[in-house]
């Protein structure tokens, strides 16, 4: 395995005046500057309330639409070298470079490793259902992604329920609509942006193994912030189920955190900006779209066919549901169509490509094709405070209903004033005018003149 290098092996973080992170970093293997790797910010959110936000993945910091599959490939290699497979240090090290860019000019060509045996990769939504796609694409051989969902699946197949203690929204599923997914593994690949307690990975996995028992999980995250006690209880829980547990991530280390008993201080100018933006962005205004909104409806590929939901579509390639290299393989063809397509009608210089909740790797690996000055991120559930201070990771937030969840907020964050010439926003299935009205006033409160809405599917 590659061997550890300290990159900036000790930094403090001051968050709205009242809470204090202080991080050590063990291992950083590739020597990434932590800078480039997160930032620091404060949920609104009691159970915990502070967030390491991903510079890499594109959920709330706009990214390049390289850099998400470029972290997949990153994370991909050190899975590799873990598992004794042969890694290249030459495409390692040009993947870091690239990463590491303030503009990456060309694709990046994405070296693929075989396994030899039957692997599970599993995704945990919302947040990495993108970055565990792109870690499935890395490899060959008889390999399966899926990803974990909250969308309200309920039917005659098998599902796995498991919580996320800490999470605003924690109960979670993965639905079994293929059994054989989770038979015969050599593996099941757990993939996450970040552990930090720990937990959400033995929930996980005690869930799956009652139903589903496997000899080997591995836990794949960008972050590994575990305690010495939390790495002794992933110890001890393996050897009572006698059972492997590996834990392999691009960052190690350890943090503490300080608050202060005053509440989160806030009212910074930008901050309130960012307030007026989510009051506009909740309005209930019912009318038609603006003349300035486009509406396309473009197949990016096959549907499934789901007995219990004859009247609900969805889209396959998601892996909601699981797929395989030749889904893949369809995948990436239809996207670099309409990439391309998307590239010859795009309306001006700098471009946002909003994913929406899950629904995130589709939309980002399409914007790969579609030339320079593009960028990617997605909707979220999670509440943040945006705030105004240079070094803080939320700097604008916008708030909306779910148009397919009524009462659901929805939030995207860090798009400034003036900066876009067009957003994209990418939907699974259609959206009515008066369900997207509230987004499309926020976006164009902030000078956005031109708003396209592209779905895969009409109707439900």
């Amino acid at each position: 395995m590659t061997t550890p290098v300290l990159s900036t092996p000790k930094k403090s973080y001051k968050i709205l005046n009242n809470l204090l992170v202080n991080v050590t970093i063990d291992q950083n293997p590739y020597a990434l500057p932590v800078k480039n790797v997160f930032a620091m910010a404060a949920r609104d959110n009691p159970k915990r309330k502070y967030l390491f936000v991903s510079e890499l993945i594109g959920k709330h910091i706009p990214v390049q639409p390289q850099k998400p599959l470029l972290t997949g490939f990153l994370l991909a290699s050190r899975l590799a070298a873990c598992l004794d497979l042969t890694t290249d240090p030459a495409s390692i090290s040009a993947a870091v470079k690239q990463l590491l860019a303030e503009n990456i000019k060309a694709r990046f060509s994405i070296p693929t490793y075989h396994l030899a045996g039957k692997a599970l990769f599993l995704g945990f939504a919302e947040t990495a259902t993108a970055l565990g796609q792109a870690v499935f694409n890395c490899f060959s051989g008889t390999v399966n992604y899926l990803h974990t969902t909250r969308e309200n699946l309920i039917g005659t197949h098998s599902t796995i329920y498991f919580t996320e203690d800490h999470c605003h929204a924690p109960e979670q599923k993965c639905v079994v609509f293929e059994p054989g997914l989770f038979t015969d593994n050599d593996i099941l690949v757990l993939i996450d942006d970040e552990i930090t307690t720990g937990n959400l990975g033995l929930n996980m996995i005690k869930a799956i193994h009652r139903q589903f028992p496997q000899k080997h999980y591995l836990i794949l995250a960008i972050l590994d912030w575990r305690s010495t006690e939390a790495k002794q209880k992933y110890a001890l829980f393996a050897k009572e189920l006698g059972i492997k547990i590996d834990v392999v991530s691009l960052l190690a280390g350890s943090f503490t955190v300080s608050e202060k008993a005053s509440s989160a201080a806030r009212g910074t100018k930008n901050e309130e900006r960012g307030t007026r933006n989510e009051d506009q962005g909740s309005s209930s205004a019912a009318g038609e779209i603006s003349p300035a909104v486009e509406q396309l409806i473009i197949p990016f590929g096959a549907e499934i066919a789901i007995s219990d939901w004859p009247n609900l579509r969805y889209l396959r390639y998601t892996g909601r549901f699981g797929i395989n290299q030749n889904d893949m393989a369809a995948l990436k063809l239809n996207a670099q169509k309409l990439g391309t397509q998307l590239q010859a009608s795009r309306k001006g210089e700098k471009i946002l490509c909003l994913g929406t909740g899950e629904f995130m790797y589709i939309p980002f690996y399409i914007a790969s094709y579609m030339g320079a000055g593009v960028f990617v991120q997605s909707t979220t559930r999670s509440p943040v405070h945006p705030c105004s201070e240079p070094a803080y990771a939320i700097k604008q937030a916008i708030v909306f209903d779910d148009p397919f969840k009524p009462g659901i907020k929805n939030f995207v964050y860090n798009i400034p004033p003036d900066h876009y010439d067009q957003v994209y926003v990418f939907w699974e299935r259609m959206v009515r005018p008066a369900q997207v009205q509230p987004l499309v006033t926020a976006l164009s409160a902030l000078g956005i003149a031109n708003i396209t809405f592209i779905a895969h599917l009409e109707g439900v």
